[in-house]
Order: structure tokens, then sequence, then C-alpha cells
């Protein structure tokens, strides 16, 4: 064979360069399958929660509509029962007026647990009122100073955002109570460049807290954070323990889910 015919021959790869070449390719397939995987898990998640959410919204609505207006009827029957036996010094007054008095109570527990199953309502500024009647609710309910601060006005137009963080904040909170060296809870909403700010914190041990709550809360904090991209801080700074999220102020106004306004 000539030397001519030897120039033409195309060259070998080294098999070093070949062995590098495929662990490339193979870490760049893997690295696009660990995304294609996560992305997977973000869409279940989503869908997830969007069916949890989906039946909570229904329940709170056949909680009011329903049954809170059943016995707004019987309070309302119970009452005028009461006030004709007065009129006739009837004995039995006491006990109707009782009557009406319990029915009183369990509509206003009635509203609570539909206001609990969807707290965040459309209105305007809903997601910072919403915070407010949490801390407020907190207080009296466990006799625990818990208090809501808002650095201004801070919309949360996108009711997809305003709910998840609703739930983390919530979270956060019972955590507190539930973790926490007694004291103050404080409910922070404020902006900070181009993001919202929220932020729980109250005396306490961080690592018993994470301990208890890893399986569940910490974990539904953390997911409802990655379907809003934002950031979720959980640290102990003294004796504080702070739960911090940051997430993207235009994303709070605009975030759709699956094309939908929320």
């Amino acid at each position: 064979m000539s030397r001519s015919d030897d120039s033409t021959k195309t060259p070998k790869a080294r098999p070093g360069v070949r062995t590098t070449r495929a662990a490339n390719v193979k870490q760049v397939s893997l690295r696009a399958a660990g995304k294609l995987a996560d992305t997977d898990d973000l869409k279940a998640l989503e869908r997830d929660l969007k069916t949890i959410e989906r039946e909570k919204e229904r329940l709170s609505h056949e909680l009011h509509d329903g049954l809170g207006q059943h016995l707004t009827g019987i309070a309302f029957l119970a009452k005028a029962l009461a006030n004709r036996l007065e009129d006739r010094n009837a004995p039995e007054t006491a006990d109707a007026k009782q009557i009406a008095a319990l029915t009183n109570e369990a509509i206003s527990n009635t509203r609570a647990l539909a206001r609990g199953l969807r707290p965040v309502g459309p209105e305007d500024n809903a997601f910072a009122f919403a915070l407010a009647v949490l801390a407020r609710d907190v207080s009296t309910i466990y006799g625990i100073q818990c208090s809501f601060n808002a650095d201004g006005t801070i919309p949360v137009a996108s009711r997809m955002a305003a709910h998840h963080l609703f739930r983390i904040a919530q979270e956060a909170v019972h955590n507190a109570v539930k973790h926490g060296a007694g004291g103050k809870i404080l409910v922070d909403l404020r902006e900070e460049n181009d993001a919202i700010i929220l932020t729980v914190a109250n005396r306490g041990t961080l690592a018993a807290a994470v301990e208890a709550a890893e399986g569940v809360g910490i974990s539904s904090m953390r997911n409802r954070a990655k379907l809003l991209d934002a950031q979720l801080d959980i640290k102990q700074v003294g004796k504080e323990v702070s739960v911090r999220v940051a997430v993207d102020k235009k994303a709070a106004q605009t975030m759709r889910e699956q094309g939908k306004t929320l």
C-alpha cells in the first residue's frame, strides 16, 4: 500500500479518550435524568397538593353553606322559642336560651373550621389578614403571645403563592407552640429588594422541633417552598428559632397553576 493511501486512513481514537468521552456522555445523561425525575416529582407533588386543597375547599363550602345555614336556622328558632316562653314566664325559658346559646357557639366553631380549611380568601390583602387571624387565634386558644407584623401593605395576588405561604406559616407557628420554650411568637411579613420575606420566630430548641416534625411538618414546608421556587431556611441563633421563606415578589403576584390564575 502506498504512503498516500496511508494518509487517507481515519486515526483511531485513543482508548483513554474514548473512555473519557463515554464517561462525560454518561454524566450528562444522568444529570438530565435526575432533572427529569425532579420535574416529575414536583408535578406529582403539585397534583397531590392541589387535590387535597380542592377537597378542603369543598368541605369549607359545605360547612359554611350547608351545616352553618342549618345551625343558623336552629339558633333563630331557639331564640324565638325562648322569647315566647319568657313572655309566659315558663320554667323552660332557661333551657331554650341555653339551646340558642349552644347553637350560636356551634355556628362560631363551624365558621372557624371552614376558615381553617380555606384560610386565604380572594380579597385584596387577604394573605396579611389571614396571618393576623392566625396569630390572634393562636393567642386565644393556647394562651401564648403570638403577634403579626407587616412592613406596610404587602399584597400577594397569586392565590397559589398566598395559600402555600400561609400553610408554611401555620406549620411553623404550630411547631413553635409545641416545641418552643414559651414566650412570644412573632410572625413577620416584609419586602426585601425583589423578594417577599415571611418569618416565624420564637424561643425554643431547633433540634427538638426538627426531630419531632421532620416526618410531616417540616417536609411539608419544604415541599410547599419548592412548589413556589422559594428559599426556606430554618435556623437557630442563640435561643431564637426562626423559619424564614423568601419568594420572588413578582412571582407572588403572577404565579399560576397549570395555566390557570389561582
